[in-house]
């Protein structure tokens, strides 16, 4: 995970993007729109949440993007 040094100087809250965790096992296929194409869709997050995310998947040795397409699955009764 590639470490980003804060602009001007200022105090860096977050040591990588959330776009730094990957889902490079399984890229999302098979739970997408039905074709395997992954579209680019950005939001914000509170900072802290956005910490405890990548550390939960981090622990659980997955990605971030994959647990928020499998929340965004389980919202919508998409669960497998």
């Amino acid at each position: 995970m590639a470490i980003r040094k804060p602009n001007g100087g200022a105090k860096a809250v977050s040591t990588a993007p959330l776009t730094s965790v990957q889902d490079t096992r399984s890229r999302g296929n098979g739970n997408g729109n039905g074709n395997g194409e992954r579209v680019l869709m950005s939001f914000k997050i509170p900072s802290d949440l956005k910490m405890m995310l990548q550390e939960n998947a981090r622990e659980r040795g997955t990605t971030a993007s994959r647990i928020i397409i499998d929340g965004i699955r389980h919202e919508l009764g998409l669960d497998d």
